[in-house]
């Protein structure tokens, strides 16, 4: 395809502030509006309530200036408020048990009476029991929907504890109401269209594999099981939802399934209604989105008798976006709120997206055809460009239906785009498509499309969900489509090193660094210990680098192939980084204010020592939300790879980096080392924390490998997973088989394996040891009373004994404590001879921490062992296996 050059020329790029301008109204000072719903009084004032059970009105928010807005507090003490309504000059908010009306009797501008309007649905005081709204329908019936709770261990597990978590409700006008769809997990925002038809949004996470639109129908069922428990069959019927089967119900098709990388926490959504007043998009929806800080547009057709459509992205960098709302002027107000999450700022408040009168050139509207699509812009399109949307990249997708936390894509498969043709009035394009299937999304990205002006497509992607394609009516292709479930997990810990737990510094190196927790000095430049705190959950206090003159924090462990996160928290100014394998570092910087990102900014692969090489990684987005705050970093990261001699046959590659759960990078090659790294390239290297450019401190660092494929055939189990025939038993300990596991309970006692004669040889087990539990693999060991004689792998995660799991007990002593309690882990011993003595290694979840040479070789060969070290103390052992060396 060649594009005449004198158009090439003429391209005009345009921004979104150019045809969208966001400004935001001040609150009162130390007042933070998290904001969970918002509407307009008959007289033109806002309404606006929020997380923390405030009720704000707002005088003035449609000023010129955004600072002329006023503020006075209208209600207090509220239950949440996550949704509301003005009926008539009457304030409805939705709190989490129930939706009350707020009465001001004497015009005041103060709430003097909250009366209950309509309640009975349950809540236990679980965590994220939310209850959002507040849409209403044709007949004047409100519309709120129910977040399921995830407290439990197995947070992953979203379980409905309380009547009808899970469900959408609708509540009449006389206030009485009823369950009318199942199926939701965290139904963030609910939207009506002008047709009265109800829409809510999900948020991705189990059973929901990515963030859907689902049309509400009576007796609908969106795919999370929870909820189940509250239908007639289930109740009349003694039945529990599984949180690892899928249900035997039918499923409704989500009418949009959003991209991950455009939404991954999502908001209400809001028809435009506003006569024009908002640009060109009247009767298409617009979509809040907190984690990218975006406002989405979708459009929605129905096809063969359901609703389905396309989104594309509208508006970036807006803000925390939960709750969108019009104003009469056609103004679309924004609320923010981010606490508990990552999301963009401003994290709370409220904005103003305002249409600056400039058309801009977009997409406006994508109507399916059976194979292909008809896409209509906002202005004519050049015919010397015409012949590009043969150029399209058109690829479909679906996702698996499954209890894991969302799902990747599966199946992309790139479509052939085979015709297009031009309208006459050059506003529409007809793309017919090769293969275009049901039960997928279709994604299209456009190239090279122009206006006859010379402007730029303001945006060149949509995606659109094609759950029927029309003349061809079919039930049974979903988009998230049924497969076989996971294996259950116990904890989703499992297979995790936490490296900031416990004494915590015992697993690192490093000159300067100290513990304890940390705020923002005065002058916000510096880091300070907080001498009011205390520790939080993540296990200690932070890891910092404020005691002194430091150098880098270097971890005494190695690793290769591993998912990663560490949370960390800068001053104004601050710069650090986290080098993988002590080589690539990921940067870690204050960006406030960046727009013109570089691969030295925060979530950036930075640059190699000869730039020309390795030019470094630009994240996508600017995530850095402020000196002072605690940011969350993860991701997956590949090592280099070696042939037999030696040579490097692939590069490193960071899979994916996320910062507050926003994607950064992905599938990035690092060809060399990254500036300040160590020099050459190795199969295994430690993690480093870049100390020396200021104060940074970090906490909640973990680390799971993925080498933890053994392919080898040659072991033996010891335990048959049935019964404990030819064990010993010391010490008439309690020794017992639970659901195929090795339990050992009450007095202290070991339990010695049948053979006694064990020399050089590998032995692993899953192990899991209670809170205040203390126990130990022992090999080479004697029979006999007491503490028998032989070498011991210590299993204790918060027992006051200082030496924990990972320690060879006497020898080799491992402070730091690596494991949670009540958590299975992988432990894997190896025992040898050699010439200068006993080799001895042991391995945390496929990870060496302790290697040791006993030149003395006290235990010649023995028995494999087990301990219960104290009545109270509770280990569990399976899949007892063994591998002689020869």
């Amino acid at each position: 395809m060649i594009v005449p050059l004198f158009f090439q020329a003429a391209a005009i790029a345009a921004s979104e502030a150019d045809f969208y301008k966001v400004d935001y109204l001040v609150p009162p000072k130390g007042e933070r509006l998290e904001v969970g719903g918002f509407d307009f009084l008959p007289d033109g004032r806002m309404v606006c309530s929020t997380r923390r059970g405030q009720v704000w009105l707002i005088e003035n928010p449609l000023a010129e200036n955004a600072a002329d807005a006023k503020f006075s507090l209208f209600a207090e003490g509220l239950h949440e408020g996550l949704g509301l309504e003005v009926v008539n000059g009457e304030i409805f908010v939705l709190q989490r048990g129930e939706l009350s009306k707020l009465v001001d009797e004497d015009n005041d501008g103060t709430c003097d009476r909250i009366d209950t309007f309509s309640q009975g649905w349950g809540y236990s005081g679980h965590y994220h029991e939310f209850g959002f709204g507040l849409p209403r329908d044709a007949q004047g019936n409100f519309y709120a929907s129910l977040n399921v709770s995830f407290s439990d261990q197995k947070w992953w597990h979203g379980r409905s504890v309380a009547p009808y978590r899970g469900w959408v409700l609708r509540i009449k006008p006389d206030g009485s109401w009823e369950p009318v769809a199942s199926g939701a997990r965290s139904p963030a925002g609910l939207g009506a269209n002008s047709k009265g038809d109800i829409f809510y949004t999900d948020n991705q996470g189990d059973w929901m594999p990515a963030c859907p639109i689902f049309h509400v129908k009576d007796g609908a069922f969106f795919g999370h099981p929870a909820s189940l428990n509250w239908t007639p069959d289930y109740r009349d019927n003694g039945r529990t939802a599984s949180d690892t089967d899928a249900p035997k119900v039918e499923r409704a098709r989500a009418a949009i399934w959003l991209p991950y990388d455009w939404s991954r926490s999502t908001g209400n959504l809001v028809e435009d209604t506003t006569g024009g007043k908002f640009g060109p998009f009247g009767g298409q929806m617009f979509v809040a989105e907190m984690t990218n800080g975006y406002v989405l547009r979708a459009g929605m057709e129905v096809v063969e008798g359901e609703y389905q459509g396309w989104v594309v992205p509208f508006r970036h960098k807006v803000g925390s976006n939960v709750r969108l709302r019009f104003a009469p002027d056609g103004t679309l107000f924004c609320g923010f709120t981010d606490r508990g999450w990552g999301g963009q700022p401003p994290g709370d408040g409220i904005g103003r997206l305002r249409w600056t009168g400039k058309k801009p050139f977009e997409i406006e509207n994508v109507h399916l055809l059976t194979d292909g699509f008809e896409i209509r812009f906002t202005d004519t399109v050049s015919r010397a460009v015409a012949n590009v949307f043969a150029a399209a990249e058109v690829k479909q997708y679906d996702y698996n239906y499954w209890w894991e936390y969302g799902s990747p894509l599966q199946h992309v498969t790139p479509r052939a785009v085979v015709s297009t043709a031009l309208s006459e009035d050059q506003r529409t394009v007809t793309m017919r498509v090769h293969g275009l299937e049901a039960g997928m999304v279709a994604r299209v990205k456009l190239v090279g499309v122009r206006a006859e002006s010379g402007a730029e497509l303001l945006h060149d992607e949509f995606a659109y969900t094609v759950n029927q394609l029309p003349g061809y009516p079919q039930k049974t292709a979903h988009v998230a489509k049924l497969v076989e479930q996971p294996e259950a997990r116990e904890s989703g810990n499992e297979g995790v090193l936490f490296l900031t737990h416990g004494d915590a510094l015992a697993a690192w190196n490093g000159k300067g660094w100290q513990q304890s927790e940390v705020k923002l000095g005065e002058d916000k430049k510096q880091l300070v210990v907080n001498v009011d705190a205390k520790a939080d959950d993540w296990g200690g206090a932070a890891l910092n680098n404020l005691g002194g003159e430091a150098g880098d924090l270097v971890s005494r462990f190695e690793y290769g192939d591993i998912d990663f996160s560490v949370q960390f928290l800068l001053p104004e100014g601050g710069n650090s980084g986290i080098y993988l394998m002590g080589r690539y570092e990921v940067q870690l910087r204050d960006s406030s204010g960046v727009t013109q990102l570089a691969p030295g900014d925060c979530g950036g692969i930075y640059a190699g020592a000869d730039a020309k090489k390795w030019p470094g990684s630009a994240p996508t987005f600017n995530t850095f939300r402020g000196a002072g705050r605690w940011h969350s970093l993860s991701g997956s990261f590949q090592a280099p790879r070696f042939d037999a001699q030696g040579k490097k046959i692939a590069n490193a590659k960071f899979k994916r980096v996320m910062i507050d759960d926003t994607l950064l990078q992905e599938e990035v090659e690092v060809p060399t080392p990254t500036a300040g790294g160590y020099e050459g390239e190795v199969a295994h290297g430690p993690l480093r924390i870049q100390g020396d450019h200021g104060p940074v401190a970090i906490r909640g660092v973990r680390v799971k490998s993925r080498e933890n494929v053994d392919e080898r055939t040659d072991w033996v189990k010891l335990f048959d997973g049935a019964t404990l025939d030819g064990w010993q038993i010391s010490n008439e300990g309690k020794w017992v088989v639970e659901n195929g596991e090795i339990v050992g309970r009450g007095n202290a006692s070991h339990l010695f394996s049948p053979r006694g004669d064990y020399k050089d040889f590998e032995v692993r087990a899953k192990l899991r040891i209670n809170g205040g539990g203390n126990s130990g693999l022992y090999f080479r060991t004697k029979f006999g009373p007491n503490w028998p004689e032989g070498y011991e792998a210590q299993i204790n995660s918060t027992h006051a004994d200082p030496v924990k799991t990972g320690s060879l007990y006497h020898y080799s002593l491992l402070k730091a404590q690596l494991i949670p309690q009540d958590t299975w882990f992988d432990y894997h011993v190896l025992c040898k001879d050699e010439p200068e003595g006993t080799r001895i290694q042991i391995r945390v979840n496929h990870v060496l921490v302790n290697e040791y040479l006993d030149k003395e070789r006290k235990h010649a060969a023995g028995h494999i062992a087990l301990q219960q070290h104290h009545e109270g103390s509770v280990i569990r052992a399976k899949d007892l296996e063994i591998r002689e060396l020869r």
